[in-house]
Order: C-alpha cells, then sequence, then structure tokens
C-alpha cells in the first residue's frame, strides 16, 4: 500500500534485485488514473531500454473505464522494450479480464497474482 507523499511510481528493492513498482492501487477517479500512467510513461522511458527490468503493477480497488484501459494498453506496449518481466495485482475478475486483454495486445506475458508478496516472489525467480 501506497504511504501519502510516495509516488505511484518508484523503484522498490526485493531480494536484492530492483523493481519498477507501478502503484495505481484505489485509484478511482479518471483523470488520476491516466495522470497516473502518464507519470508510469514517462519514469519507464528515464531507464536503460535493454529489456532488463521487472515491473510490479498494483491495480487492487482501481476503477476501469474504456479510457484507462486504453492507457494502459499503450503503457503496456510502451514498456515492452525495457522489460523482462511482468507482474500485476489485481483482486478483480474483470480486472483479470482486461490485463488478459491488454497483455494479449502488446504481445506481453502479465502474471497476475492476489497479493504483491506473491508478484515479488515471482518477478525475482524470473
Amino acid at each position: 500500500m501506497r504511504r501519502s507523499g510516495q509516488p505511484r511510481v518508484r523503484i522498490i528493492q526485493h531480494a536484492g534485485r530492483p523493481i519498477v513498482l507501478l502503484d495505481f492501487e484505489g485509484i478511482t477517479d479518471r483523470d488520476d488514473g491516466l495522470a497516473a500512467v502518464a507519470e508510469a510513461r514517462a519514469f519507464v522511458a528515464t531507464l536503460p531500454c535493454d529489456g532488463s527490468h521487472c515491473t510490479l503493477t498494483d491495480v487492487r480497488g482501481t476503477r476501469y473505464d474504456r479510457k484507462i484501459v486504453e492507457a494502459f494498453k499503450g503503457l503496456t506496449e510502451h514498456n515492452r522494450p525495457y522489460m523482462r518481466a511482468a507482474a500485476v495485482v489485481s483482486d478483480s475478475a474483470i480486472h483479470r479480464a482486461a490485463i488478459t486483454m491488454i497483455g494479449a495486445f502488446s504481445r506481453r506475458k502479465l502474471a497476475v497474482f492476489d497479493t504483491r508478496e506473491a508478484a515479488l516472489e515471482y518477478l525475482t525467480a524470473n
């Protein structure tokens, strides 16, 4: 869970490895969601484009609509050359369906988990 004052997009460490955290948890306003996606895209663009990074995206409690799904599709496609592995934390069957569609569109494997801990374990093992 994001603490007040922490950026939504940041590098965290797990098992001695850096993970790009895209913390979209609890976003219910479309404009806030679109701004968070734009922040994530700009952050990833500062990384070396070498396919070595891992992302953990947390979308628990996030409200999706068509515009948000389109923004997530664009972000996921944009991130493809930067990332080695991606994990998504979701608490919704509807979100999981959208994540599957976004993964197919962007030609990326997006592993989905119920908890951040499980997602982090996956990322550090891959």
